[in-house]
């Protein structure tokens, strides 16, 4: 469960600047759940094992940044550039000033 959490917030994070590698990212079709089934099924299994710890590894054919979510995922999570969502709720970040 914990590995899964870690993925589906390196969708999100992912998701602003990499909305072109993952189709219906931004305002397209696909829902939350298939956008992170489709991620899951392009990433192969030494990427996903890379991704269960405390500093998952950047994987870069898919555009994914590394992510530090240390265990509790706030942390390094507070230390990304925050995610777009579109739509109606175009933006979020924890902290105001993150760049």
């Amino acid at each position: 469960m914990h590995s899964l959490v870690k993925l589906l917030c390196i969708v999100i994070i992912s998701v602003h600047d990499q909305s072109g590698i993952f189709p219906g990212c931004k305002s397209g079709p696909l829902s939350a759940q298939q956008r992170a089934a489709d991620l899951a099924s392009r990433i192969t299994i030494d990427e996903k094992i890379t991704q269960i710890v405390t500093t998952a590894a950047a994987i870069p054919r898919l555009g994914l940044p590394k992510c530090e979510s240390w265990s509790e995922a706030l942390h390094g999570l507070a230390y990304s550039l925050g995610v777009s969502f579109g739509g109606d709720l175009p933006a979020a970040t924890f902290f105001s000033n993150a760049d």
